[in-house]
């Protein structure tokens, strides 16, 4: 004690606070870190979640469990889990950030990325219209000429915006569909493969089963540029001005401290660049697409401001 006392008395407080600062920082994480999926295993979240997971554990010294809370669209294991846990970096979220703009805003829900710490994006999803390679259609022409003969076409919705653009694309060509609701990514292919829907939105989980002959792309829902393996895929964009943007976001909720943010950005950082998320997002057509904290904060603060005038109630 005397010795701390003695250097408290000779070295500057700014300096003090400083060293204060840095052992602060070099201590966490100092047990376990939550990786929250809120949604099911198998699926484009989870898959790139559990990809990441183990260089962020070689980065920060620590664990880096993965937990799955399914749930409407992504918001149940976001509002459960991560916006009411404290603020202190062991528990953070793996979503897509349909579930903290879309989701929220159709489901009437209190909460934005405002409301959260977000600490970066790690790579985009690519969302498309697919159906089984079976089907007696394989292009998007073919589709549509398909529904106006036989009204009723049934559409496997994954989530509340699945359901949104379904519903713009079905208006814009005056087709009769008919919504079926999903459980999760990993059941959209045995869905459409066993003849259970006619098509499907996608998030991306459709490209091994593309790869294997199972199913085929018809359209593509990016909002600007091509899909990495179907580049040759009509653009719903430009056909309709419709669109489902989707990044894979890592957060916390709010409050994170500067420290522990820019420990954890440098552990999402090296993750997004490491062999395994290389490989890995290179077997599901996925681009990564990384952005750091303060970058991926404006992007997804200026989608959620252009999203509130068309899905907020």
């Amino acid at each position: 004690m005397r010795i701390l006392g003695s250097l408290k008395s000779t070295i500057p407080a700014a300096l003090m606070a400083a060293i204060m600062a840095s052992a602060a920082l070099a201590e966490y994480p100092e047990r376990a870190i939550t990786l929250v999926v809120p949604t099911a295993a198998g699926g484009g979240v989870d898959t790139q979640a559990r990809a990441l997971a183990p260089k962020m554990e070689e980065i920060l010294g620590q664990p880096v469990q993965v937990v799955n809370r399914k749930g409407a669209g992504g918001t149940v294991g976001l509002q459960s889990l991560v916006l009411p846990a404290k603020p202190d970096g062991y528990t953070i979220a793996a979503s897509a950030s349909v579930s903290m703009i879309e989701n929220p805003l159709l489901q009437g829900l209190p909460f934005g990325p405002e409301d959260l710490t977000i600490i970066g994006t790690t790579g985009q999803f690519q969302a498309a219209i697919v159906a089984a390679a079976d089907a007696p259609y394989s292009t998007w022409e073919e589709f549509v000429d398909h529904a106006r003969e036989n009204p009723g076409t049934r559409w496997y919705a994954l989530g509340q915006v699945t359901v949104a653009v379904m519903n713009a694309l079905a208006e814009a060509e005056g087709l009769d569909i008919a919504i079926i609701p999903g459980q999760g990514g990993a059941t959209l292919a045995p869905t459409l493969i066993a003849g259970d829907a006619d098509v499907s939105v996608s998030g991306g989980v459709h490209t091994p089963f593309v790869e294997s002959g199972d199913l085929v792309v018809l359209l593509n829902l990016l909002g600007d540029g091509d899909l990495m393996a179907n580049p040759e895929v009509p653009s719903a964009q430009e056909l309709y001005g419709v669109s489902m943007e989707n990044n894979l976001v890592i957060s916390g909720p709010n409050g994170l401290s500067g420290d522990v943010v820019a420990r954890l950005e440098e552990a999402v950082r090296e993750a997004a660049q490491s062999d395994r998320h290389k490989e890995v997002m290179e077997t599901i057509q996925y681009p990564i697409v990384y952005r750091d904290s303060v970058a991926a904060t404006d992007k997804l603060t200026r989608q959620y401001e252009a999203a509130k005038p068309l899905l907020g109630k």
